[in-house]
């Protein structure tokens, strides 16, 4: 078998890896971070009226321990309609079921919502710049591998 080919079988699930990390590293950075309100949004007052929880526990800004949640809003709009959404905050220290939060939501898109960042004052916010630092790890890591498992394979040749 060439060289080249032993070091391409080696590479591609290392590479597929690494690119999978980064996506999840992503994933995890963007469903913590708290949202920034668009301008022309309108605010509402709305109820956690469901969650979404998940087997993982984190510890939330007050230092306890809780299960990763993503709050189920129900508000009304200026024009009396009742709108449920999803928030896209998945983390612990979210608002509970039966907590009144303040949110926002486009005027011409009312499913279109989030949690005003005021009622999220028990979210840890994702660490700023930690992503990009653990991205750089993984490929860093990933190159790492890559040249090692290069120089057995040319050596073996030798």
């Amino acid at each position: 078998m060439p060289d080249w080919l032993s070091l391409l079988l080696a590479a591609v699930p290392i590479l597929l890896a690494a690119s999978f990390a980064t996506r999840q590293v992503r994933y995890s950075t963007r469903s913590r971070s708290i949202p920034q309100v668009p301008s022309g949004w309108l605010p509402a007052s709305g109820v956690v009226v469901d969650e979404q929880s998940y087997g993982r526990r984190a510890k939330a800004k007050d230092g306890t321990m809780q299960r990763i949640r993503r709050p189920v809003i129900t508000y009304r709009t200026v024009d009396g309609r009742e709108v449920t959404f999803t928030s896209r905050i998945r983390a612990a220290g979210t608002p509970r079921v039966g907590t009144l939060v303040d949110v926002y939501h486009d005027p011409q898109n009312p499913t279109l919502a989030c949690i005003a960042p005021h009622s999220l004052a028990n979210v840890a916010p994702a660490l700023r710049g930690a992503d990009r630092t653990v991205i750089v790890a993984i490929w860093a890591v990933a190159a790492f591998v890559i040249v090692i498992i290069g120089v057995v394979v040319l050596q073996a040749r030798a």
